[in-house]
Order: C-alpha cells, then sequence, then structure tokens
C-alpha cells in the first residue's frame, strides 16, 4: 500500500500545541496521533485545482487523563471559515426521521406549545424549519453564519446570520438548543458560559445539546471520524466535567442515532440546585489506546480489500462523501488511483469536488453508465445501509456491499 500523509501514530506534537486542557485546564495530557486532513471537509469546490490548493489542518489527536477529555491540541480556529459554501446537510429520509423524533421529543419533553427556541449553530437551518413546521404555535429562532436563504421563511420562524452573540437573545427562551455545534468550538466551556450569560435571568432554562459520542468512535474504530472541523472528541465524563458549573445542572446523558451521538440534557440556573450530581462513564484509557494502535492496520485492510475487488474487475464506489467519505478517500486514495465513483444525494455536493484529493462528487445516476457492471459500494455510514442498498437496487448492478472497515454488509 501506498503511504499517505495522513496519520502518523504518536507522532511529534507541534510546539503551538495546547499544553493544558480545554476543559479542565489540567496538564496530564498525552498525545495520541498526528494527522494530515483538510481543514474544512464539508467545503467543496468547482475546479480539481481549487481543491488540490484548498487547506490542510493538522490534527494533534490528545487526552486529558483528569477529565476523559479528547481533542486536537494544534487546532487554529483562524483558518476555519464557515460561510454559505460549508455544506454538511444530509438530505436522507432516514435522517429527516430522526430529526422528526428529536421534534417530537423536544416539543413534548419541555413542553414548547406557544414556546421559544433559540437554535445556536443551526446551519442551514433544517431541523429548526422542521420543527416549526411540525408545530406551529412554536417560534423558532436560528442563529449561524453560514445559513443561506430567507431570513423568516414561515411566521413561526426567524433565522439569524451571525455567529451566536448575546445580543441575539431578546426573549425569554424556552429551550435553548444546540446540535453539533460544540464538537467544532476550541474551548467548549467558555461557550457554555457564554450561552448562559444572555439568559442568567430566566431561572430553570432547560438546554439540549447533541455531540458526536467520541465512545462509539473508539469503540468501532472508525478513523474516518477524525477531522479537523471536530476539535472536540467528548466522552460522557468530560460532558460532565463541562457542565459542573454553579449555574448548570446536567440531568442526563443518552445515546442516539444508533450510539453514534449524545444527547446532553441539563438546566440553566436552576432555583434549587441539587448538590447530588449523576456520575456518568468515562471511555476507558485502553478502548482508546486499541483505537489509535488499529488505525493503520485498517488503512491496509481497507485498501487491500478493494484492490482485491478491483483485480477481479469490480468498479469502486464510495457512498456518502460528507465527513466519513472525505477523511476516508483522503486517507486512502490521496491519488485518486483506486475510488472510481464518489456518490452523495447532497444536490449542491454533486459535479464538485472534495478537499485536497479532489475527487468528483457525482449524482447516484451516474451508475446507469455502468450497467451490467461489477461494483463494489463502499457504505461509509451503515445506519444508511438500507436506505442505500434500496437506491442501487434501481440501477443494473452487479453488487457487493461493505463498510469502510471492509466488513460484508
Amino acid at each position: 500500500m501506498k503511504e499517505v500523509p495522513y496519520l502518523h501514530l504518536r507522532g511529534i506534537p507541534n510546539k503551538l500545541m495546547k499544553k493544558y486542557c480545554p476543559i479542565c485546564k489540567s496538564p496530564d495530557l498525552t498525545h495520541l496521533l498526528h494527522a494530515e486532513v483538510p481543514t474544512l471537509q464539508n467545503r467543496v469546490y468547482d475546479t480539481r485545482d481549487e481543491a488540490f490548493q484548498s487547506n490542510r489542518g493538522a490534527v494533534e489527536l490528545t487526552h486529558c487523563s483528569h477529565c476523559n477529555f479528547t481533542f486536537n491540541a494544534g487546532f487554529d480556529e483562524d483558518v476555519i471559515v464557515y460561510d454559505e459554501k460549508y455544506d454538511n446537510a444530509v438530505p436522507s429520509k432516514l435522517f429527516t426521521d430522526y430529526y422528526h423524533t428529536i421534534c417530537k421529543y423536544l416539543y413534548e419533553k419541555y413542553d414548547l406549545e406557544n414556546g421559544i427556541v433559540y437554535d445556536i449553530g443551526c446551519g442551514k437551518g433544517t431541523f429548526l424549519k422542521i420543527l416549526c413546521s411540525l408545530y406551529p404555535t412554536v417560534k423558532g429562532i436560528g442563529i449561524d453564519p453560514s445559513y443561506e436563504g430567507d431570513l423568516e421563511p414561515m411566521a413561526n420562524l426567524t433565522f439569524i446570520r451571525d455567529f451566536f452573540k448575546g445580543a441575539h437573545v431578546t426573549t425569554a427562551p424556552s429551550l435553548i438548543l444546540s446540535r453539533h455545534v460544540f464538537e467544532h468550538i476550541e474551548y467548549p466551556g467558555d461557550f457554555l458560559a457564554i450561552i448562559r450569560e444572555p439568559v442568567k435571568a430566566y431561572p430553570n432554562l432547560p438546554f439540549f445539546i447533541e455531540v458526536p459520542d467520541f465512545g462509539w468512535i473508539a469503540d468501532n474504530k472508525t478513523f474516518w471520524d477524525i477531522c479537523y472541523e471536530h476539535c472536540n472528541y467528548f466522552s460522557q465524563k468530560s460532558i460532565g466535567v463541562m457542565c459542573a458549573q454553579p449555574w448548570c445542572t446536567l440531568n442526563t446523558i443518552t445515546k442516539s442515532f444508533n450510539d453514534q451521538y449524545l444527547w446532553v440534557e441539563g438546566v440553566f440556573n436552576e432555583s434549587e440546585k441539587n448538590e447530588m450530581q449523576p456520575s456518568f462513564p468515562a471511555i476507558s484509557q485502553s478502548a482508546i489506546r486499541d483505537f489509535v494502535d488499529s488505525i493503520n492496520a485498517a488503512k491496509t485492510t481497507v485498501f487491500d480489500t478493494i484492490q482485491q475487488y478491483r483485480a477481479d474487475g469490480y468498479k469502486v464506489i464510495v457512498w456518502g462523501m460528507a465527513t466519513k467519505g472525505v477523511i476516508f478517500t483522503n486517507s486512502i486514495d490521496i491519488d485518486r488511483q483506486v475510488v472510481d465513483y464518489c456518490i452523495d444525494v447532497n444536490t449542491e455536493k454533486q459535479q464538485k469536488y472534495t478537499p485536497l484529493s479532489a475527487h468528483l462528487i457525482q449524482n447516484p445516476d451516474v451508475l446507469n453508465t455502468i450497467s451490467g457492471s461489477k461494483c463494489l459500494v463502499i457504505i461509509m455510514n451503515t445506519n444508511y445501509s438500507e436506505e442505500i442498498k434500496e437506491k442501487v437496487a434501481s440501477y443494473k448492478l452487479d453488487v457487493h456491499f461493505m463498510d469502510a472497515h471492509g466488513t460484508a454488509l
């Protein structure tokens, strides 16, 4: 297998690395690996040359033994620009159904009838639009610099194209919502305090945060989930430490989306704070070590498996060109020699190029041009396996499916 400049286990940390944990400030840190990746894996490019010249960043994955937090000690927020060209949308029925599940849960759990929900870091606003469509009495306010489109698409929905500021909170909220934002924030505890500051006059204000679960990444050894945009990799314990503030009570952490995500629920400004706070589990040091130690072997295994299929005349298709697909192809096919097609159903990404490796992202219908071919389809997120298999069945292909480890599906 050709070596590519992606992951170097336990490399030499750069001199700019953080010397203290961003959450608990402990110096008890262990450097795990060095990775060179696109700084924005959810940014696509109009031309191959633009993609080649896109920024790369160093992931210096580091673990805090004190609070069980894992983070990129070399992260530089100045190289990250979230604008209208950033797109991590997932146009999938399965994911839309998942959104509906969260909406129903939040509406009922937090009694949102006639309430106001602030969605901090709402992205393109898809989730908030669904919430406000399902429940017209809910007033939604979404805040994100990458939002594009009408700022008032519904009578009960307003978007603010900006980073979150206290001045944006002009009405008493019923719920503070922030989904898939905290993994992008260099100092997540400070960000939590920034969110709380403009609402400190409102007692017993609930919040709902969703983040990826690093425990799931470590257990499933998904090296393609390590990316520059995600400077934070949360365990339940580290979330508990982050929320251990006089003005914050963390009530529950729940696994979701087939255990890939964590729902983090608590209260700001609790009027009668319960001093007996629940404890939350840590990720074991051995699980993290096993994950890091597995990476090079995992890359070699999947690369060799792909080459065996190619030798048998199969065309190789990677399905899912969001974070997982972009990191995966940069890792095992930086020179675009082994992957024939990269597929994504997000129309905004189609006929555009991925950062650094410059793979062309195509519409699934490109498979009509290879009718009768033998194809290997690599499904980047197995949560979508049935949905993808149903779509592929509409094309006249001889197909084998596998996950990104090389395991048949």
